[in-house]
């Protein structure tokens, strides 16, 4: 996990964080508090600045008197120290506050691998006995739509989570009209909605990875300016555009660089090759009308030459040829000729 710059939000993190503003009281209801106490709280992320420690994403400061504070972690991802790092963080807010008020630690999972995948508290720390469960834990995907809504209706933003992340394209729009539908008669005011859909717009986009922006746009029926997903949403989106056409415009350019390349170097080949071609052949014309002089020449001067000599002048170099072709104008044997 990346460290957390202080005064500084990740994306999920301010999304969830808006989330915990929204509908805060209904996740603790979800997690087993009262009625009661669950609307009793205010959310707000936390820092530890003067140590350069993971924070938690939201703390929950309670109204009532008696109530305990909560810590509550969003994992998005796997993180197999997440149950460490709440832990450190419960601690830290202890020594924060110096007071004896208890702290309940939450992490919310917004997929069953992340859980499994976290080492239990058990695993590294050297205590004995069985450590009881200090943190309590949620996985977004075992509920359906039905159990947030029972616990309460605001949790209609996480309903992303509730259906499969392989639900077909015509099933999705339909449900997620739906979901727009019911956030228009839960959050009334134009500020609410708005912020309501801002969350489900970007939890769509975590969890079905091949929507694109467009489509979530399509299916929320978001105006742009309205809404600040829709702004959100299309910022992404045309940032990833940039990069896809940056992309596709580098290898449109490799490709095109390749084929003028193969073009240039084939053309270049040829004449190359003719250069070269024309160069060796006069270079062997030559050696051969050298060959086919020197054998004349030694024929007239000693005769049918043997089978040796015929064979050396076979495999003589010009240069070789044109040494012997001097020798002979005062070679008294074909000794004389070929003598090293």
């Amino acid at each position: 996990m990346t460290q957390k710059i202080p005064g500084q939000l990740r994306g999920t993190d301010e999304t969830f964080l808006q989330l915990m503003q929204l509908s805060g009281a209904g996740l603790l209801k979800l997690a087993g508090f009262s009625s009661e106490s669950a609307d009793s709280y205010e959310f707000r992320a936390i820092e530890f600045k003067e140590k350069q420690l993971q924070r938690p994403d939201i703390e929950g400061i309670p109204i009532l008197e008696g109530n305990t504070r909560v810590t509550i972690e969003f994992q998005g991802y796997l993180d197999k120290y997440i149950r460490y790092r709440s832990l450190n963080n419960m601690l830290q807010i202890c020594l924060k506050t110096r007071d004896d008020k208890p702290v309940q630690g939450l992490i919310v999972y917004t997929n069953k691998h992340y859980q499994t995948g976290a080492l239990n508290l058990n695993k590294l720390l050297a205590l004995p006995g069985k450590i009881p469960d200090l943190i309590q834990e949620l996985v977004l995907t075992e509920y359906t739509e039905a159990d947030l809504l029972t616990a309460d209706p605001r949790l209609i933003v996480l309903a992303p989570f509730t259906i499969s992340s392989r639900t077909n394209a015509a099933q999705l729009q339909h449900k997620v009209l739906n979901w727009r539908h019911q956030i228009e008669q839960i959050y009334p005011t134009n500020e609410q909605f708005t912020e309501a859909l801002n969350i489900i717009g970007l939890l769509l986009l975590n969890r079905f990875r091949k929507l694109s922006h467009q489509e979530v746009i399509t299916m929320l029926n978001l105006n742009l300016m309205d809404s600040r997903a829709g702004q959100d949403i299309y910022r992404m989106g045309k940032n990833e555009g940039l990069l896809e056409g940056k992309q596709e415009g580098l290898r449109e350019g490799e490709q095109k660089g390749k084929r003028e390349g193969l073009q240039e170097g084939e053309q270049k080949g040829k004449r190359e090759g003719l250069r070269e071609g024309l160069r060796e052949g006069e270079q062997k014309g030559k050696q051969e009308g050298e060959r086919q002089l020197v054998m004349r020449l030694l024929e007239r001067r000693f005769g049918k030459l043997p089978t040796a000599v015929k064979k050396r002048l076979g495999h003589a170099t010009l240069s070789e040829l044109e040494q012997w072709s001097v020798r002979l104008l005062d070679a008294h044997s074909l000794e004389d000729i070929f003598k090293e």
